[in-house]
């Protein structure tokens, strides 16, 4: 089938299709004009690919797996523990989340103490600094000695 008859049928976008074909993930044939001919197994191996995918496994890791997928030895078992694995590797990205947050809302807590002791203290005009110009022209006062 050409490359948008698979497109149709695994609903993957044909760019998708392309660069899973450059990266060695799926293959075609190419027929004398040069377009892409697939054959049905490649239907199963982008949904393999797809749901890889929506697991959030890279595509180095799903090219790690895919021989095996492909020769049907890839046993349930295995999943599980990649499926585990991943799901590992999530929690962890949660829990380093939710630690950011925390230090977020430490800082925004900080933050609006900081601004609610600055908003309530008194605020009186400042006196003149002993060295400054004005007050040295008005203490002169016109007066020569």
């Amino acid at each position: 089938m050409q490359i948008s008859e698979l497109s149709r049928r695994t609903d993957v976008s044909t760019h998708a299709i392309r660069h899973y074909e450059s990266l060695g993930l799926i293959a075609a044939r190419r027929t004398p004009s040069g377009y892409r001919e697939f054959d049905d197994a490649v239907i199963r191996e982008l949904r393999f690919i797809v749901m890889s995918r929506q697991c959030g496994f890279s595509l180095k890791q799903v090219a790690e797996v895919l021989p095996a997928y492909r020769r049907r030895v890839l046993t349930a078992a295995q999943m599980i523990a990649m499926l585990e694995h991943r799901i590992a590797e999530i929690d962890a990205e949660v829990a380093k989340r939710r630690a950011l947050r925390k230090h977020l809302v430490e800082h925004i807590a900080w933050f609006q103490e900081r601004q609610e002791r600055a908003s309530s203290k008194p605020r009186f005009p400042r006196a003149p600094s002993h060295g400054s110009t004005t007050r040295n022209a008005g203490q002169a006062g016109g007066k020569k000695t």
